[in-house]
């Protein structure tokens, strides 16, 4: 080869670098994007190939363990049933027969919402849920337990705390009345639903009820006994409350429940006595003595009336003659007027 061909080879060399020279560089960008992209999103879009390779082998596994228990199931029915049997029987020993799942003593906690509850009797009202299953617990049996000892108590909420534990909140119903009775010397409180509930002194600012019932002379343990039918509660709240509204100047005394009579008597300050039955038109008893009142020139604070009747549905019988007026009581309520 001659010198002027080598020369002529070479020229077309260095003509044909720098010609490509900037489609090579173009190429380079793009690889090494792709590169970037590549490694960027590799670990979130596809498995590596030991995690597709592994799950692809799990699957092959699982799937022959499948068709070998399809292909043999009358084989092994039996055993089938056998594992069943022996793993319903093994958790319904552990949740309702173990240990692990009975109430303990020590994990019980009773809570009251008022001072009227008694804490102690309430964690002996529920003796008979220790030692059994915390599953077979529920609302309805703890308030049926807790009643029967106290029935003052209205609500309770019952929290499990697994595995033996349980929470226990006593709401009580509210006192009404600072009760007393005429042949005894202790004090009790009387609850919305009727029960009467031991209390040394009157620090509620409840009105008094004298609660004449003659059974309970015969009774050396009051507490927590239905002094007032639940039934009649209702009649009894209503009339104070309605009598206060219809007479706000009014000064009541106190009020005597007579509950072989089921008669309330409201007695006020001035000395009258009104007399109540305990029925569903205590509201019209009250309007009729306040419009005998407004007629007769608010005779309810004249200190010149005994008492006035309203136990029969439309009559008022008004009494003025003291000493007969209190013969008459005495004869029909006994020795409490005395």
């Amino acid at each position: 080869m001659t010198l002027a061909k080598r020369i002529k080879n070479s020229a077309q060399k260095i003509t044909r670098y720098w010609r490509n020279r900037k489609f090579r560089k173009e190429i380079a960008l793009e690889k090494k994007k792709r590169y970037l992209f590549d490694t960027k999103n590799s670990r979130e879009s596809s498995p590596s190939l030991f995690t597709f390779f592994r799950e692809k082998k799990r699957f092959y596994y699982f799937n022959t363990i499948i068709n070998i228990l399809d292909q043999n199931k009358d084989r092994f029915r039996l055993s089938f049933i056998l594992i069943g049997t022996f793993l319903i029987a093994s958790s319904s020993y552990i949740l309702f027969f173990s240990p692990y799942f009975q109430i303990s003593p020590s994990k019980v906690i009773i809570e009251r919402l008022d001072s009227i509850t008694d804490i102690n009797i309430a964690y002996k009202s529920i003796e008979d849920v220790y030692n059994t299953s915390i599953l077979s617990v529920d609302t309805d049996m703890i308030l049926g337990k807790l009643t029967s000892l106290q029935k003052n108590i209205k609500h309770v909420e019952v929290s499990k705390l697994f595995p033996n534990g349980l929470k226990i909140i006593i709401e009580s119903y509210k006192p009404q009345f600072f009760v007393r009775f005429p042949d005894s010397e202790k004090s009790y409180i009387l609850t919305s639903n009727g029960v009467l509930v031991y209390q040394k002194a009157n620090d509620t600012n409840l009105y008094l009820l004298d609660l004449i019932d003659p059974s309970f002379t015969e009774m050396s343990l009051i507490d927590y006994k239905e002094g007032v039918q639940e039934e009649f509660m209702p009649f009894i709240l209503r009339a104070r409350d309605f009598f206060k509204t219809a007479f706000p100047t009014v000064n009541i005394a106190k009020f005597a429940y007579f509950k072989s009579e089921r008669e309330l008597h409201i007695i006020l300050e001035s000395g009258l006595i009104v007399l109540m039955r305990t029925a569903n038109d205590t509201d019209n008893q009250i309007l009729s003595l306040k419009a005998y009142n407004d007629k007769n020139k608010d005779f309810i604070n004249s200190w010149d009336v005994q008492y006035i009747d309203m136990r029969i549905p439309g009559k008022i019988f008004v009494c003025k003659d003291k000493p007969l007026c209190k013969d008459n009581l005495k004869r029909i309520y006994g020795d409490y007027y005395k």
